[in-house]
């Protein structure tokens, strides 16, 4: 590997662990539902379940980049937590879906009300950028995305 695709390399690494612990942090530290602190990939769960009609733990791996498995477990911890339940069509049927109960629903409203502000700004900041930049942005994302996936 040469020096300069090393050093790009540390510093795209860099950035994105901090963009995404930043992120993190600001959505976990602002955004809590009655003491609820619940991980970004919980938070987005939920708000997936809250916008789609009909959502099995099959929709919610394909959404997150989750297994089944770690899917399930994430589906218990919400249910424990009273935020959404199970349920089959008809009782034969393998596919268990979910739905958010009132609770579940609320805590949706109060974190989405909690992170509009840093939505708001984040899309001023990306209004701003040049469109040619942003499909750059979007296609590199897209790309390294894919390129995670093949990873072992």
């Amino acid at each position: 590997m040469s020096v300069e695709l090393h050093e790009l390399y540390n510093d795209l690494e860099s950035t994105m662990m901090q963009l995404f612990n930043r992120y993190s942090e600001r959505c976990n530290r602002k955004c809590r539902y009655h003491d609820v602190t619940l991980y970004q990939n919980e938070i987005r769960t939920v708000e997936y379940i809250a916008v789609s009609s009909a959502t099995n733990f099959t929709d919610i791996a394909s959404h997150t980049g989750l297994t089944r498995s770690a899917v399930s477990k994430m589906i218990s911890k919400l249910e424990s937590m009273g935020l959404l339940v199970r349920y089959k069509y008809y009782p034969s049927q393998k596919e268990v879906y979910v739905h958010l109960t009132e609770e579940g629903v609320k805590a949706y409203e109060s974190w989405k009300a909690c992170r509009k502000p840093m939505e708001q700004h984040l899309r001023r900041f990306l209004s701003s950028i040049p469109e040619n930049e942003s499909t750059a942005i979007r296609n590199y994302l897209s790309i390294y995305l894919d390129e995670m996936q093949m990873l072992p």
